[in-house]
């Protein structure tokens, strides 16, 4: 199956979550027509705002994968700092969500499959996996067990993958990995939906599968990483240029 939209894309990925949300709401809904409980109003409301909730994500990730500034990739290489780099992408069997070759200068030295299921146990990816096919090859390797020589790469883009090790030892183990991979001055750019506010209106309880940016700044400072620059690519996505001081 080739890339589709991002709406069509993460309907496709969490649609047991999806169709559970609008069944058990429509249910309720349909219920909630025959009595005249005092609390009836309360679980209407609940049952409307699941819904409104689960389709406004879908025109949420319309808007972010296929509109906005982040499909097309520009604003990557500035974050990077280099200006002829070595560098790598780190997916979880998904390509990025923009190309790079289009827009990185320099030269791609590897790109890295990082998906172990020991550790990315979400039903979400194993789906996603199943039903996409990959734009360009990839070599297999752990998230905490990279295959680049040391201080291979100036620069190392992970977009939207790192979330998926769901594993706290194992996120500070993939941070030291990359802290290794990189040369003195190189930069990982790691690419992410923060658990935040924005995200928690636009996704609501979903807002839970991401990470913090608590979280991404701990792990960067326990693998001797500094961030070097920090923006948001639309209000719902945060990019992070972790740069490997001299």
């Amino acid at each position: 199956m080739t890339r589709r939209g991002g709406a069509v894309r993460i309907l496709v990925y969490n649609w047991p979550l999806f169709a559970g949300t609008w069944t058990l709401a429509l249910a309720a809904l349909l219920f909630l027509s025959f009595t005249r409980h005092p609390l009836a109003w309360v679980a209407a409301l609940a049952s409307g705002l699941a819904l409104v909730w689960s389709i406004g994500s879908l025109f949420v990730s319309y808007y972010i994968y296929d509109r906005s500034p982040l499909a097309s990739g520009r604003w990557v290489p500035p974050l990077l700092g280099s200006p002829n780099p070595a560098w790598a992408t780190i997916d979880a069997g998904l390509d990025a969500e923009v190309e790079l070759d289009a827009v990185m200068p320099g030269r791609c030295v590897a790109r890295l499959d990082v998906f172990d299921p020991r550790i990315m146990t979400s039903s979400s990816i194993a789906r996603a996996r199943a039903r996409t096919r990959r734009r360009t090859p990839a070599s297999t390797c752990s998230p905490t067990d990279l295959t680049l020589e040391n201080e291979a790469c100036d620069a190392i883009v992970v977009a939207f993958a790192a979330h998926e090790i769901r594993d706290r030892v194992a996120r500070q183990a993939f941070f030291g990995e990359l802290r290794r991979s990189l040369r003195p001055g190189g930069r990982a750019l790691i690419v992410e939906h923060p658990r935040d506010l924005a995200n928690f209106l636009a996704f609501g309880p979903g807002f839970l599968h991401f990470v913090p940016r608590t979280e991404w700044l701990r792990l960067a400072s326990h693998a001797g990483l500094v961030v070097a620059v920090e923006a948001r690519i639309t209000p719902w996505v945060l990019a992070l240029a972790l740069e490997r001081p001299r």
